[in-house]
């Protein structure tokens, strides 16, 4: 007898007995029906050098506007050229993430960052905004030519003729609810968003003699982020991790007057690990390519990334853990900016000074191997003999002789036996074929583990048991 098994996302049994979702490491599922399959995994992209940044990365923006690439790298501000040069602009202080406002003005490169506001052009450099009412703002956007910037209570403006001069009756704050005003952001019809942590408010333009800006009171929706940056935008959509006053935390898609949660129960276990403090400085980013969106969750001790184009196709099988190396590290990768000179996908570095070219031909960060898992759900086969298994594969485009795979089993969810290892594929022998015979006799229900550790990258599509 055979059986498919679905190897996008597995089951596992976790601490506080309770079943889990096993989620995939470094792999992602593709939504296309291959060989009796619904889709396959995939490895994630690797990172291989493209500069040499100044420090670790605390915030980037490409400019269309100057036609170049900006980031926050350590204290300082560091542009990037398109053939990785990296030149020194001046020095902003501090240590965590920034705002690089990425809706930037006519004139300047808006930069907020530990409670300072700074502004670059090519033609005056990096300027601090030092008028007295600036106060400390947390975050900011830049719309009908105002930077727009809320210091946690407060919101307020720049002059319209003055990008340095803040004018203390161009105050207002924001009523829908008494909770903290935690970022900005700005929608896809030139309305500014307030983002609370239980409530979200639009203002519009509308020229008053002060604050210039006015409440539009029919679009307020309670709902709200956890911290800063625990948003992003993708395709004029928001995604924020935060919830409702009467809701744990969660990850959710924000539209105009709705919600929808995408985090899964196994997500929300994830950030139930973490006070709400500890989420102070969490990021969440966008990118999409090749007709697929990834949103990427930064967390403190873990990166998960949300598959949303997987979504629509395989409902809530759409999350992946990354991670760097082979130990439960988070992903290195941070603050993703598409470079429209070179239309690659550049990254910052959590880690170090590295600053680096997203590339789908390798699997590894900076030549580093990244751990690949997946699992298997698990399979009532009590009493019967698992006579062989198969995993379709795509073999001989291996570029080296470290691709293999190390297969265990579980019979409680929990712990995994010893690993077999077997050889995905050999450079150019695509007749390759990843097969297991005589596993033996199972007691109870089963579950497989696929462990891979190899420079090279894989596929992986329908996996088979044949059992009797």
């Amino acid at each position: 007898m055979k059986i498919q098994v679905p190897i996008i996302k597995g089951d596992k049994i976790g601490s506080e007995t309770d079943y889990r979702d096993a989620l995939p490491v470094n792999m992602y599922a593709v939504g296309r029906e291959i060989l009796g399959a619904a889709g396959y995994l995939l490895d994630y992209p690797g990172l291989v050098s493209f500069a040499t940044g100044l420090g670790i990365d605390r915030g980037a923006n490409y400019n269309e506007r100057f036609g170049n690439q900006y980031r926050l790298s350590g204290t300082s501000l560091v542009s990037v050229s398109s053939t990785g040069t990296v030149a020194s602009l001046g020095t902003i202080s501090g240590g965590s993430q920034a705002t690089m406002i990425d809706l930037y003005s006519f004139n300047t490169q808006g930069i907020i960052a530990d409670g300072n506001f700074f502004l670059y052009d090519t033609t005056n450099g990096l300027v601090q905004v030092t008028d007295a009412d600036l106060g400390n703002p947390i975050d900011g956007v830049w719309v009908d030519g105002y930077y727009f910037l809320t210091d946690g209570e407060y919101i307020y403006h720049t002059d319209l003729a003055d990008e340095t001069s803040i004018d203390p009756l161009k105050f207002a704050t924001a009523e829908f609810m008494p909770d903290p005003s935690n970022g900005i952001s700005k929608t896809q019809d030139n309305k500014v968003m307030v983002w609370g942590r239980y409530s979200l408010e639009f203002f519009v333009n509308t020229a008053n003699d002060n604050f210039a800006f006015t409440r539009v009171e029919t679009r307020a929706q309670k709902i709200g982020i956890v911290a800063t940056h625990a948003k992003c935008e993708s395709s004029g959509k928001f995604y924020i991790t935060g919830g409702y006053r009467d809701s744990a935390v969660g990850v959710y898609l924000v539209g105009v007057g709705t919600s929808e949660k995408v985090s899964t129960r196994e997500i929300d276990k994830i950030l139930s690990q973490y006070s709400e403090p500890e989420l102070s400085d969490m990021r969440m980013e966008a990118r999409t390519e090749n007709n697929t969106t990834y949103i990427i969750v930064h967390l403190p001790g873990e990166t998960l990334c949300f598959n949303e184009s997987i979504s629509k196709t395989f409902g809530k099988m759409d999350w992946t853990i990354l991670k760097t190396g082979v130990k439960d590290e988070p992903y290195r990768g941070i603050n993703g900016v598409f470079d429209a000179r070179n239309a690659k996908w550049i990254y910052g570095d959590k880690l170090n000074t590295n600053i680096g070219e997203l590339d789908n031909d390798v699997r590894t960060q900076y030549g580093e191997i990244a751990e690949g898992i997946f699992y298997s759900p698990l399979v009532d086969l009590e009493q019967y003999s698992i006579d062989k298994i198969s995993l379709e594969t795509i073999p001989g485009h291996t570029t080296a002789l470290d691709a293999t795979v190390a297969i265990s089993l579980t019979y409680d969810g929990v712990i995994y036996g010893q690993e077999e290892w077997e050889l995905y594929g050999n450079p150019s022998d695509y007749n390759q074929r990843f097969i297991l015979r005589r596993l033996g006799i199972c007691n109870d229900w089963i579950g497989f583990k696929f462990r891979t550790a190899s420079t090279s990258r894989m596929a992986f599509a329908m996996f088979e048991v044949e059992y009797g």
